[in-house]
């Protein structure tokens, strides 16, 4: 009899497995329910992502709040219930994902995937029936959770600060419905169906922090990264920045009308790599906290990559007429290591056949494969989206050659054939992951309230392409009282390996102006109720894309 039933059973099994298969998950559409172990084991997965659904009636946990009012991304956001989950695009709305990741102390914690915040205790509370939250991640007990299974493709969510398990309130199927703390019951309100859905792109928060400093370079645009592996400096990270407010917020504002004082700071972290922005400080140079001067000082200096050779930081440097801001020139600026916090020397190279032309300006990524040379990227006008490429050998950073489509010669060219890759517009980054050369590119952000605010990825197994096709990777989040910021340089910043196979991208916004002569900014200056300025709005975000995400 056991005989003759053995081989139905693994027919089942065989139907059951080919049926799977052929479902697949894409972040484009909810996948079905997994079951979970028939017994109350802990939640096996250590790192994935989720969308969460409420067993009594089959709502999303997600993050309350207006995307269009930022509240969405704000600390102390209410968690509720949501009916809906597709975004405009046919996407799944990120405020619904959330990366459920285990913890060193056998516990998870759960993070929004639109905000990069965490499921919280609020103040820490044990009071049953209080409103769970979102905060950043601060280790504390009400971050972390145990999840075990529950029922039948359920799991209970409990808190390790106080026993109180996640519970949708008075069982409501609302759409809206808030989402408590409540002593376990077993009740169906406090069971949970975790979704598996892929790997996506999330904000981390924790890098959205660091750029909060409220003392020396405390708001500024760009935010190029350069890992230091010489002497004592062996993995902190040389970060540069471009126009910059200096130790000028106060009580996280700013006064109406400030001005920048320097158009271009330093920083250095430290080599655990801290985001902890306390931890990081400012590096003077003999001219002060601004690194970078030009031999005129009518006009500017806007650094871009940089790269590091033996003792020394090598940073592109775009020279700007004050007031037009017309590139005329470009130069290599060279910034002698210490270990401590002031700089010796900053020295400007002219660099032959780069000098004194700006059809292309290298200066949106530069990378060092470890083949004996440096590959400087650059794009071709303000609105160009057509990338380039020039190298020069690290024994020698003043001897640049440039591609023009079959071999390394001694001009740059904007020939057709020269171009290694294309973006949207001249709002794109190459950097080298994973023995890869990654392009991530943006749509149009110069203006406010544009409608495409799209991050695209490409690699290539080669530093003069081709790359693939572009591939949507994120929509920025960004939103403030119904309106959205000018956006542009996204910069990648491969050093930071969390461990898990995702890449570091950071972007900078820029309030409110429109910049295109249609007509009245979108947001007048200082539009806080109280009048002031808010410096998170001239502050770079953080943004990890999963490696499987873009081929890596």
């Amino acid at each position: 009899m056991k005989t003759r039933f053995l081989p139905y059973v693994c027919i089942t099994l065989l139907l059951l497995i080919l049926s799977c298969s052929k479902k697949g998950t894409s972040n484009n559409q909810i996948p079905p329910i997994k079951t979970p172990p028939a017994d109350t084991a802990s939640l096996t997965a250590t790192y994935s992502t989720y969308t969460i659904t409420a067993a009594n009636g089959g709502n999303f946990v997600e993050v309350s709040g207006d995307n269009m009012q930022g509240t969405k991304l704000h600390d102390g956001t209410a968690i509720d219930l949501t009916a809906g989950s597709i975004n405009s695009t046919g996407g799944v709305n990120r405020w619904v994902e959330w990366l459920i990741s285990k913890q060193s102390n056998g516990y998870f914690t759960i993070m929004n995937l639109n905000s990069g915040k965490y499921i919280d205790v609020p103040n820490g509370t044990a009071t049953a029936g209080t409103t769970l939250d979102q905060y950043r991640g601060n280790s504390g007990d009400g971050q972390y959770w145990s999840i075990t299974a529950a029922g039948t493709g359920t799991y209970k969510i409990i808190n390790k600060a106080n026993g109180l398990a996640i519970t949708d309130h008075g069982a409501s199927t609302s759409n809206g419905a808030v989402v408590t703390q409540e002593a376990y019951t077993g009740a169906k309100s406090q069971q949970w169906a975790l979704n598996p859905i892929a790997a996506d792109s999330y904000r981390d928060d924790a890098v959205v922090g660091f750029f909060q400093r409220t003392t020396g370079s405390d708001a500024f645009d760009g935010g190029s990264s350069v890992p230091l592996t010489y002497g004592a400096n062996n993995g902190k990270v040389f970060w540069q920045t471009n126009d910059t407010f200096y130790s000028q917020v106060v009580n996280n504002e700013f006064s109406c009308g400030l001005i920048f004082p320097y158009h271009n700071s330093g920083l250095i972290q430290p080599a655990n790599h801290s985001w902890d922005p306390a931890q990081t400080n400012n590096l003077i140079s003999p001219d002060g906290p601004q690194i970078f001067h030009d031999t005129n000082p009518a006009n500017l200096l806007w650094p871009g990559a940089g790269i590091e050779i033996g003792g020394h930081i090598y940073v592109h440097n775009i020279e700007v007429i004050a007031g037009t801001l017309n590139a005329i020139n470009q130069y290599l600026y060279d910034i002698t290591e210490s270990t401590g916090t002031s700089i010796p020397a900053v020295n400007q190279l002219v660099i032959p056949g780069m000098s004194g032309q700006t059809a292309i300006t290298y200066s949106i990524g530069m990378v060092k494969p470890g083949d004996g040379y440096v590959y400087a990227y650059g794009t071709g006008g303000f609105i160009g989206a057509n990338v380039y490429v020039a190298r020069f050998p690290e024994s020698s950073p003043t001897s640049w050659t440039f591609w023009n489509g079959t071999t390394w010669a001694a001009s740059p060219t904007t020939a057709q054939a020269a171009v290694v890759a294309s973006g949207p517009i001249n709002n794109n980054t190459i950097g080298y992951a994973n023995g890869k050369y990654v392009m991530i590119a943006m749509d149009f952000g110069f203006s406010c309230d544009q409608t495409g605010r799209n991050m695209y990825a490409a690699v290539s197994t080669h530093p003069t392409g081709p790359f693939t096709t572009n591939k949507l990777v994120y929509i920025l989040p960004d939103y403030k009282q119904g309106h959205a910021p000018v956006y542009y340089n996204p910069t990648i910043h491969a050093e930071f390996d969390n461990g898990h196979k995702e890449l570091l991208v950071d972007y900078c916004v820029n309030f409110y102006s429109k910049n295109d002569g249609t007509g009245a900014d979108c947001l007048t200056p200082c539009s806080n109720p109280d009048g002031s300025e808010d410096p998170n709005d001239y502050r770079p975000k953080g943004v990890r894309i999963p490696f499987s995400l873009i081929g890596l």
